[in-house]
């Protein structure tokens, strides 16, 4: 395969603005196209009985991240303890700067810390941290840890 665009993540919301207000101000996501699909499509794809609004953010790294909302709000997905207890997409990674303040702007926002809070003193090389966004999408932030001197 020669891909031609970056990856896409599409993921069903039931707070459209909400969802966008959040990955806008805590991810640094922009808006960059907005578009109503027909149930006429949705159908065809097998992606919604109803249609939808659709939303692309692009990421400061270039990936797409896409909302979409139909009509009826969709059954939110439950909670699990451990992210491997289940098949599927598990989480999304960003890569950033300033984990501790990217951290403290989600909660301020939301979100809910699932990971440890030690494993931000960067001890296994990297800091980490996995949340929850508003819906109970799992991201998780990544910051390296440059070597003394």
């Amino acid at each position: 395969m020669e891909q031609l665009a970056p990856l896409e993540v599409g993921i069903a919301v039931l707070d459209l603005d909400r969802m966008l207000g959040f990955y806008a101000t805590v991810l640094s996501c922009t808006e960059v196209r907005r578009a109503d699909i027909p149930a006429s499509l949705t159908a065809a794809l097998t992606s919604s009985r109803d249609g939808y609004v659709n939303v692309w953010l692009k990421a400061p790294g270039g990936e797409v991240v896409k909302f979409f909302r139909p009509p009826a709000a969709p059954e939110q997905n439950a909670a699990r303890a451990f992210l491997a207890d289940r098949t599927g997409i598990a989480f999304l990674t960003f890569y950033c700067r300033d984990i501790e303040g990217v951290l403290a702007t989600a909660e301020a926002h939301g979100a809910v810390l699932r990971s440890d809070r030690s494993l931000l003193d960067g001890s296994v090389g990297v800091k980490l941290a996995f949340f929850d966004d508003p819906e109970g999408n799992v991201i998780e932030l990544v910051e390296p840890v440059r070597a003394p001197g």
